[in-house]
């Protein structure tokens, strides 16, 4: 498998298992060191990278809807939709890099105003 071959596999994985809440699969492409920086938080390993994502879809998240993924070598850029219940949906950028198979790094960014209107 080439590189690019591997981090679109690693990435697929994450986001249809955390759209299906899957989070032992998802636990399956994240680095045991996996650091993740985003909007609504940090996290850093991969137990707490899984319940930030598993809090976030329990609490905010009702779906994905993915529109394109970029992968340039060990890097991933997805784009797509963050669905809430009480939000229209959130234009979301993330970034994924992948080393040996395992996302070692997240980077996540939306406008999250829409969360916090009255």
């Amino acid at each position: 498998m080439s590189t690019n071959e591997i981090t679109r596999h690693a990435a697929t994985t994450y986001f249809d298992a955390w759209r299906t809440r899957d989070f032992d699969l998802l636990r399956t492409v994240l680095d045991p060191n996996v650091e993740f920086v985003g909007v609504l938080g940090v996290a850093t390993g991969a137990d707490a990278c899984i319940a930030g994502l598993k809090g976030m879809s329990e609490s905010i998240m009702t779906d994905l809807t993915l529109h394109a993924r970029v992968v340039d070598g060990a890097d991933a850029i997805t784009w797509f939709d963050l669905h809430t219940a009480t939000t229209p949906p959130i234009p979301t950028a993330n970034w994924s890099h992948v080393e040996n198979g395992l996302i070692t790094t997240i980077r996540v960014t939306f406008d999250p105003r829409p969360l916090f209107a009255d």
